[in-house]
């Protein structure tokens, strides 16, 4: 690791001598009136207008500039901007968000994010329906640690503010930008804003993203389309209506993967560096690129053998993804005697419709899902009485979710039928006591009720094989493989009569031969149909005191909440809350006349009773996905945070970010005995026993927590060069990550190792930005960086990997006006 932080040293120290950065509007301005200066940036995070340097909270802002500088045009690509973040995408329409380790792999209806995503200040409940709201804005929050006042629901990690940019008005304006690069790469957005009168504007934008898959079999690629349409208007000094709407659609073939090799079960074996006891590990040798569909992958993975079916595998699935997410949303600013009541309505649908393989290497994971939410929002933000600001607010959250999902992994296929509601009520308010002129006491609270309810049902579908298994006997090699469906009858519906009798099924634990290898097909069903209520007081005390006019010093305490859900597995069907103490000391700096920025944040989060969602077994031995309640960690660190403005044309800035994650307790069982295989995993395991049956219960205390690197380093660059009328812009930016865990088992492929990687563009346009070429390259080094690895011992013990996007490079043409 050492050496890895050193390469990542220098190279960020050879930017920094090879180029110099641009300069922000703020700073032009800066310019003309003779004076050097960083830009102030403006936030709501705290439900109110502020600089970001005046907010004492723990924060990390980007601005519309820098994301598109970095290219920000989904979810994924905010790994590139927000050095606390890490974003996983596993298949599908899946996106997983994680805050310094804090977050959760959630790839189904029945669990919920830990980070909390917000859109436009509405709550998005599925992290399925985020995908496409990255054009057009203002700026991205990114507020790490929990947010247990002013964002109580499932913000336990903190939350994701994605904030438009809002219509102006007064003002006709527009712009627009087309780019083109490698891997046949199509990325366009256009914006007008058009005033309406003396009081109402109307703002539309627009954005397509259509690029060739990254992975040789195509998988990786972008299809994405979306629109947004505002209108505000004033009718008055104290009153502001603003009406939205927004609509995007997802196509593709959806995230890709590649082949890293096997796990093979070998009694007696002993553990080695790439594999645990009774376990050797088979390398595939394919490449990073080589998608799990490629002639070299197929040909890799038709030698596995499906333990249990006793089979070799059928093709995957070619995947694809048709997934449209539209919503509307109004809101009303009203000043009234007492203080500002902001009132925000909002209704989203999403409809999904997707087949992946993914990381997990399923033959075919289908979801057929329908969701709608309504969430309502009023606030009072009170006029101070004395020395004390005041805001109360109450909260309303509805959401309802049909669908039917199946993860066909040959030996087992889970198939899913189920609706499932919540309902969420809070109320939360705010106290700022002004002790004296520098000094302020801050306290929050918000009470959170949720009311969840499921009716559910998966039939679990198992193909076993009746013969004796090599080396004693021949399996049942040439068996067929069961076809993915999303119902048991359309699954017997793709099966030749000559393989299947007919009426399958007919009841639970029917017996059926299935082929003429000597393979039995039999269901058992699982069906949950219950409530599950939960409430929480969370709370937040700090204090705050201006050490100088541009110096901020904080101390914190919060607590954060995520409730408890649901899983379609036998003694799984339940899990509770889980809860994080955080605290934080901070401190904000502007020296050298407003040319320098230093913010410095330590932090110490206790994590318990914490929801960790991945494939298991249920206490019946049958493999499903469930989330459970794995113990308790400690995450500990410092954040420093810096920007200096070393001439009027001249920017550096950089990020470094320490974190120590710890599992303190981090258990969970699987099922001993019967045909059940020892545990393939990278922690210690033993006997035991659990409802009275025999298990293994796996320890992993004392690692690492998931998606933590223990550092995080980013350096940029910005260099204006006059050119007359025009000017050239330099950018130059570095990201460092340490060794991150990626994958649940704890595996040794399960490290993603160290990683570099840099992006540079050049721009050059008149110096009013009226209009402006750009070239770009990222991933410069072109580094295979790793994102999220899965084992699968249901599938020939595979394991595959997803990446992160190779080098891409292009050039793009903005005009504005």
């Amino acid at each position: 690791m050492k050496q890895g932080i050193r390469s990542g040293a220098s190279a960020l120290a050879m930017m920094a001598m090879a180029a110099m950065p641009q300069v922000s509007h703020a700073d032009e301005a800066g310019q003309q009136s003779g004076t050097v200066g960083l830009e102030e940036i403006v936030v709501t995070a705290q439900r109110k207008a502020e600089s970001a340097q005046k907010a004492a909270i723990a924060i990390s802002v980007v601005t519309a500039e820098a994301l598109t500088k970095a290219g920000v045009n989904s979810a994924a690509t905010l790994n590139s901007v927000a050095p606390s973040l890490t974003v996983a995408q596993g298949g599908g329409a899946t996106t997983s968000y994680f805050v310094r380790g804090v977050g959760n792999f959630t790839n189904n209806a029945y669990s919920d994010p830990a980070v909390a995503f917000n859109y436009d200040g509405v709550y998005i409940g599925r992290p399925t329906s985020t995908g496409s709201a990255f054009f057009d804005l203002e700026r991205i929050e990114v507020l790490k640690g929990p947010q247990g006042t002013l964002y109580g629901r499932n913000a336990t990690g903190g939350a994701v503010n994605v904030l438009p940019a809002k219509p102006v008005i007064g003002k006709l304006m527009g712009a627009a930008s087309l780019g083109y690069g490698n891997f046949n790469a199509i990325d366009g957005d256009a914006m007008i804003n058009v005033p309406v009168g003396d009081n109402t504007a109307v703002r539309l934008a627009g954005k397509v993203v259509d690029s060739k898959g990254y992975y040789s079999d195509g998988t990786g690629n972008t299809k994405s389309q979306a629109l947004r349409a505002q209108i505000l208007t004033q009718p008055s000094a104290a009153v502001s209506l603003r009406l939205a709407a927004d609509w995007a659609h997802n196509g593709g073939m959806g995230v890709g993967a590649t082949y890293d090799g096997l796990l093979n079960f070998t009694p007696g074996a002993p553990a080695s560096a790439n594999a645990p006891a009774n376990y050797t590990y088979v390398p595939a040798n394919l490449g990073a690129w080589l998608g799990l569909l490629s002639p070299k992958a197929s040909a890799f993975f038709a030698n596995t053998v499906i333990g249990g079916a006793f089979i070799s595998p059928a093709p995957l699935d070619k995947p694809f993804i048709n997934d449209t997410n539209w919503g509307v949303e109004g809101e009303a600013n009203l000043d009234t005697s007492i203080g500002k009541v902001t009132t925000l309505l909002a209704y989203r649908k999403s409809t999904l419709d997707d087949l992946f393989n993914g990381a997990p290497s399923f033959r075919g994971a289908r979801t057929k899902e329908s969701s709608h939410q309504f969430s309502a929002e009023v606030r009072l933000a009170g006029k101070p009485i004395g020395p004390v600001e005041w805001l109360i607010g109450g909260f309303f959250y509805d959401e309802n979710v049909q669908g039917n999902s199946t993860y066909n992994q040959y030996l087992v296929s889970s198939i899913q039928s189920y609706t499932i509601g919540t309902k969420s009520y809070a109320g939360f308010g705010r106290l700022v006591f002004h002790a004296k002129d520098h000094f302020r006491l801050v306290a929050g609270g918000r009470y959170t009720r949720d009311e969840k309810r499921i009716d559910g049902l998966a039939n679990t579908l198992l193909d076993l094989c009746t013969n004796a298994p090599p080396p004693a006997g021949n399996g049942c090699f040439g068996g067929p493989s069961v076809p993915t469906g999303l119902t048991l009858a359309d699954i017997a519906a793709q099966i030749p009569a000559s393989q299947l009798p007919a009426g399958f099924p007919t009841a639970p634990g029917d017996v059926r031969p299935f082929g003429n290898a000597g393979n039995i097909l039999t269901y058992a069903p699982v069906a949950v149909n219950k409530p599950l209520n939960n409430n929480r007081f969370t709370y937040r005390l700090a204090a705050e005191y201006d050490v100088g006019p541009q110096s901020l010093a904080y101390l914190s305490y919060e607590t954060g909440y995520r409730s408890g859900g649901f899983a379609l597995a036998t003694g799984r069907e339940t899990y509770a809350p889980e809860f994080i103490d955080a605290y934080t000391a901070g401190i904000k700096n502007r020296l050298m006349g407003n040319r320098l920025q230093i913010n410095v944040e330590a932090f110490l989060w206790k994590y318990r009773n914490q929801q960790v969602s991945h494939f298991g077994f249920g206490s019946d031995g049958l493999t499903t996905y469930f989330t459970t309640n794995v113990g308790k960690s400690t995450i500990k660190g410092v954040d420093i945070d810096f920007q200096f403005k070393a001439t009027p044309t001249t920017l550096l800035l950089g990020d470094v970010q320490y974190v120590d994650n710890t599992l303190d307790q981090f258990t969970y069982n699987v099922p001993r005995g019967g045909t059940s295989l020892p545990p393939a995993v990278g922690c210690p395991y033993a006997p035991g026993t659990e409802g009275g049956l025999p298990v293994y219960t796996i320890d992993c205390s004392g690692k690492p927590g998931l998606n933590s690197p223990r550092w995080s380093l980013n350096g940029g660059i910005r260099q204006d060069v006059p050119l007359g009328d025009y000017t050239l812009q330099l950018s130059l930016d570095g990201r460092y990550r340490s060794n991150r865990v990626i994958g649940f088992e704890y595996l040794a492929q399960h490290n993603s190792g160290d990683d570099f990687t840099a992006d540079a563009s050049i721009a050059f346009g008149p110096q009013d930005q009226s209009w402006q070429l750009t070239a770009w390259v990222r991933n410069l080094t072109d580094n295979n960086v790793r994102i999220l690895t899965q084992y699968n011992n249901n599938v020939g013990g595979v394991i595959a990997t997803s990446y992160a996007p190779p080098r891409t490079y292009g050039a793009r043409a903005s005009v504005k006006f």
